[in-house]
């Protein structure tokens, strides 16, 4: 099976992913875009040195955040009781100096195709984005309709859009068991050895 190293702020992770020419899921949901350009790129530098592929056709995944409604205010207006008092975000950051900082975004349809639409100019085109949903407490039957909006109104844009601008040569997916079983244990690339390759770069 294809393999995600998943980190949110160890670039020793991107390097193991890189080096086994493996998927990178960067976790920003606490981060700035700034920390996740740079740990994405990290990854894609040496994806390419492992000799996997040109940068931009490493495999990439990022975290997200949304509460969607019908207008900004109404969204606004009904999440942020849970945020104010969620243990993960309560009593820190104001929700609005949250959204600026992260990738939680609290709005409209639009406006949540319109930011993360954004992340592909940031850390180039990528593969996967999985969207935390259920976060600060929120009801089982607000979590249920807010996968039905990301199912039905956001994810088919996001994919439209983003796979209208993805480049021929960069895949769109990760690789199949089947292409990973045809390329077998003999591929030169298990030969480089990581912490030889860290000590001389």
């Amino acid at each position: 099976p294809f393999v995600w190293h998943g980190s949110i702020r160890s670039p020793e992770i991107a390097e193991q992913a890189a080096y086994y020419g493996d998927g990178f899921f960067h976790n920003h949901i606490f981060w700035n875009i700034e920390h996740t350009a740079q740990m994405v790129n990290t990854y894609r530098e040496r994806f390419e040195h492992y000799g996997h592929g040109s940068a931009d056709q490493a495999i990439v995944g990022l975290g997200g955040q949304v509460f969607i409604g019908d207008t900004e205010q109404k969204a606004k207006d009904f999440f942020r009781p849970y945020f104010d008092n969620a243990p993960v975000y309560g009593h820190g950051p104001s929700m609005e100096d949250f959204t600026r900082m992260t990738p939680l975004t609290v709005g409209t349809v639009d406006q949540v195709i319109e930011r993360y639409l954004g992340y592909a100019d940031a850390v180039g085109d990528y593969q996967r984005q999985m969207f935390l949903v259920d976060h600060a407490g929120l009801p089982k039957e607000v979590v249920m309709e807010q996968i039905e909006i990301l199912g039905t109104e956001v994810v088919p844009v996001l994919r439209r859009e983003l796979e209208a601008r993805r480049p021929a040569h960069v895949p769109s997916g990760p690789p199949s068991h089947a292409s990973l079983v045809a390329a077998g244990m003999d591929d030169p690339f298990h030969d480089v050895d990581p912490v030889k390759e860290r000590s001389t770069k």
